[in-house]
């Protein structure tokens, strides 16, 4: 079974050989290039060779690239020498993920108004969000003609505002939503309905699991997500591509707090992506269903 897990399990940084490995080892076939997705790190010719031969190496396919986020150089940054940068970060993974032969979509993170915003931040996210719609229209073209998409990740805690408005005004060819059933359990704000009433839209999916007080990113069936609710979401979506679980070990029952995310013992590593397979193919189970 085709299954797809987050490249940075443990660590977001370095090299990600060890992980790459382990994650093959659990039988994943495919993973979301998850490494350097908080920072303003750009892939140069010499990363992009050495990663595309772990990927051969490990028997792995490169289904989508998580792109960059708080980061300065962010295509929604209301100064516009970071806008223009965060642009050119979008390019840069879009030219990883050819280089790389990905078969998926890159995920981007957007402004949100959370329900317990204040005024203050409400001001703030709307700059951003002006800032957002100019850079979504430069960047129709470049996508129209590098054959890319991007995927806008419904955020933690998010009233929709903004993502309803971008997914009524741009086009589908180029910009879907990337469902992540996690930041949809918030307590904040339950959004497996607006989910629903967009399947046609997603793209991509980060599904992982919480007990709705905060984003855990632990595996399947650990926390309270209503799993039937997300399969039949996903059964009526759009989405056509490989299940992709954005799961990470640091606060799972497997972390050894003895050491960082990124220097787990091989032991505990191992454990935890062999408990979190199962529990995967379980749900693609369901969905299969």
């Amino acid at each position: 079974m085709n299954l797809s897990v987050s490249s940075n399990v443990g660590a977001s940084c370095g090299d990600p050989e060890n992980s790459l490995r382990q994650i093959s080892e659990a039988g994943f076939t495919h993973i979301m290039w998850g490494h350097h997705w908080n920072s303003d790190f750009a892939y140069g010719k010499h990363e992009l060779t050495a990663i595309k031969e772990m990927l051969k190496r490990y028997n792995l396919t490169l289904q989508d690239v998580h792109g960059c986020a708080n980061a300065e150089k962010s295509f929604f940054s209301p100064l516009e020498y970071q806008r223009r940068a965060g642009i050119d970060l979008i390019v840069n993974r879009i030219e990883m993920m050819k280089t790389l032969g990905a078969t998926g979509v890159l995920v981007m993170h957007q402004p949100r108004i959370k329900t317990d915003s204040s005024p203050a931040e409400i001001a703030y996210k709307r700059r951003q969000f002006e800032s957002l719609l100019r850079s979504m229209d430069e960047l129709i073209p470049i996508l129209e003609k590098m054959d890319a998409r991007i995927a806008l990740e419904n955020m933690p805690g998010d009233t929709w505002e903004f993502q309803r408005h971008l997914l009524d005004t741009y086009p589908a060819k180029q910009f879907g939503f990337c469902f992540d059933s996690g930041h949809a359990n918030i307590h904040l704000r339950n959004q497996l309905d607006d989910c629903y009433e967009y399947r046609s839209r997603i793209i991509a999916v980060h599904l992982h699991d919480n007990d709705s007080m905060g984003d855990q990113h632990t595996a399947p069936f650990t926390g309270t997500l209503d799993w039937t609710r997300v399969a039949d979401i996903l059964k009526n979506s759009s989405f056509k591509g490989v299940l992709n679980f954005e799961l990470h070990i640091k606060l799972s029952s497997f972390m050894n707090p003895e050491f960082s995310q990124g220097e787990q013992p091989e032991e505990n590593m191992r454990s935890f992506l062999a408990d979190a397979y199962k529990r995967c193919r379980k749900f693609a189970e369901m969905c299969r269903k």
